[in-house]
């Protein structure tokens, strides 16, 4: 309602109090918006539902990465302890001073800890010993002792006799002469258990590439990697088949001088021997005439140069265990006499040469005839195969590696009767092989551990976690077993152990994930949950605003 009032000052106008209330209710209330329904709010709540609570879920354990519970605590406790090869010696003697004498001098090391015990020899004993020969005297001597595996036996002759100072026999006894000096009993034994070049084999490992090569000698560079099994394969090359026809007894060779080793050490070391015979291949050497010698010479600058050109033709790729090749080479009638010379321009007796980790090449001179019309070709020559094994007998005990004392004045070694290792020696070895798998087994699970804490895409599924704990239990049966001086059973669990820490770390399905970095997952999954991830986010403002308004009408009412 308006007064209108007439006035000097003109007309004006006046609105009265009703209908300024009024105006102001009417524009209050077409400000107020309408109510959000409840369907709305309803499906906004179930679109967010179903993203929350089952899409993201489900997404994140679907793209997780898979890893299965690995032992870090007690992988890092193994790897701090340093096992050590108990080797009990006993002492047969009537001396009782001799055992206080025999541990003055026999010195522990860092692999090796020896605990020596003493005993009287008994009746039978005594009257073994009385036997000339040495062989015999040996066998039955051995039996009455009982030398367990990984042990040493030192038996001091009760009645002085002929034979020498010392006596090493092919099990796992010393027979000495009681005048004898216990430091070089003590030396001798020393010797016995473990190889020093096997030590420098074993730190190697733990130090750089040029370290290395100042450290270590070249006993080590040569031995082939420890490894469970090997693949031998005898070769030989004719260059020459329509001229030379070779002849070789092969498989009778290798049962008769190769396999009675094979199968002492298959336990340690599984060797599996293949043969062939290879035509028209030659070695790539330029050998000279040597007027002085009558024979072509190989100088030993040459003979690197060698294993390049056959190296592809000699089948290595067949197998994936470490191959061992002994080459035996017949030259061809150009080069024939042919002798490999040193670099002091001595011949080489052997005439063969060793080839670090790989093998050796030797070469086999045969009387060829000279060329007659009335000769019918190919010529029929035959292999010494007595020679060629016993090459590979002896080379094969430095790529293992074997240990070997030689004979001198007081020490006399008794030769075996065939290729069989003595029992010393085999225990040296597997002695050798338990210090090297250890030390394997325990780098590649380091680094393995390693691995896993710097790359988040490397995926361990529960095979590969299996192969893990196993692994680790069989690495500390085995540190348990060398520390009490179980050699044999040291030696199994060792295997095992490298055996399934190399499984699961060459696993193929750790690699599975591990080209897929994070700049291409964003890639991947921005472009498919960001379009539907904004329309649920906005959906939560109606959530929001249904809440508000629930809120504000329940603080009304109240």
């Amino acid at each position: 309602m308006e007064v209108i009032c007439l006035t000097e000052e003109g007309i004006k106008t006046h609105q009265t109090d009703s209908d300024r209330f009024s105006w102001s209710a009417m524009s209050s209330t077409e400000n107020v918006k309408k109510p959000v329904g409840h369907e709305g709010v309803w499906a906004a709540c179930g679109f967010a539902l179903v993203l929350l609570v089952i899409g993201l879920p489900i997404w994140w354990q679907t793209t997780m990465v898979y890893r299965a519970v690995l032992p870090y605590a007690y992988i890092d406790e193994l790897a701090s302890h340093k096992a050590r090869h108990r080797i009990h010696v006993k002492l047969i003697t009537q001396d009782k001073n001799g055992i206080n004498r025999l541990e003055k001098y026999l010195k522990d090391n860092e692999v090796i800890k020896y605990s020596v015990s003493s005993r009287l020899p008994t009746p039978e004993e005594i009257n073994t010993s009385k036997i000339s020969n040495y062989h015999e005297l040996d066998s039955k001597l051995s039996r009455l002792l009982h030398i367990h595996d990984g042990a040493l036996g030192v038996f001091v002759m009760p009645l002085t006799s002929d034979m020498p100072a010392v006596l090493l026999g092919n099990h796992r006894t010393v027979y000495v002469q009681p005048n004898i000096s216990m430091e070089k009993v003590a030396k001798i034994l020393e010797s016995m258990a473990w190889d020093s070049s096997i030590t420098d084999k074993v730190k190697s490992k733990l130090v750089s590439v040029d370290e290395r090569k100042k450290q270590i000698g070249p006993g080590v560079r040569r031995q082939v990697p420890t490894e469970p099994g090997y693949d031998l394969t005898l070769t030989l090359m004719v260059p020459e088949p329509h001229f030379v026809k070779a002849k070789w007894e092969i498989r009778s060779a290798v049962e008769e001088y190769l396999n009675p080793m094979l199968d002492q050490i298959r336990n340690v070391a599984d060797i599996t021997v293949r043969s062939q015979v290879l035509y028209v291949t030659s070695l790539n050497i330029a050998p000279q005439w040597s007027d002085s010698h009558k024979h072509y010479k190989l100088p030993e600058e040459q003979l690197p140069l060698t294993i390049n050109s056959i190296e592809s033709k000699l089948g290595s790729f067949v197998s994936t265990r470490p191959s061992l090749h002994f080459v035996v080479y017949i030259p061809s009638s150009g080069q024939s006499p042919l002798h490999i010379h040193t670099q002091k321009g001595e011949v080489l007796q052997t005439n063969s040469f060793l080839v670090p980790r790989w093998g050796s090449v030797m070469i086999h001179n045969v009387d060829i005839p000279p060329y007659n019309e009335s000769v019918p070709l190919p010529i029929e020559v035959s292999v010494n195969t007595y020679d060629v094994m016993n090459l590979v007998v002896s080379q094969l005990h430095k790529l293992l590696p074997i240990p070997l004392l030689e004979s001198d004045k007081d020490l006399k070694i008794l030769e075996p009767v065939d290729s069989r290792l003595a029992g010393w020696q085999l225990d040296a070895l597997a002695r050798a092989r338990v210090s090297t798998y250890l030390t394997n087994t325990r780098i590649t699970l380091q680094s393995l551990c390693e691995l896993v804490g710097e790359i988040s895409n490397m995926v361990i599924s529960d095979e590969v976690g299996g192969w893990v704990w196993g692994a680790v239990e069989e690495w500390g049966a085995c540190q348990t077993a060398a520390t009490e001086g179980r050699l044999l059973e040291a030696s199994q669990y060792c295997t095992e152990a490298f055996a399934r820490v190399d499984k699961a770390f060459f696993h193929p399905s750790m690699l599975a994930l591990l080209y897929f970095p994070d700049n291409q997952k964003y890639a991947i999954y921005v472009p498919l949950f960001l379009p539907v991830s904004i329309p649920v986010i906005l959906s939560l403002r109606t959530i929001f605003a249904w809440v508000k308004a629930f809120l504000s009408r329940k603080e009304k009412k109240d």
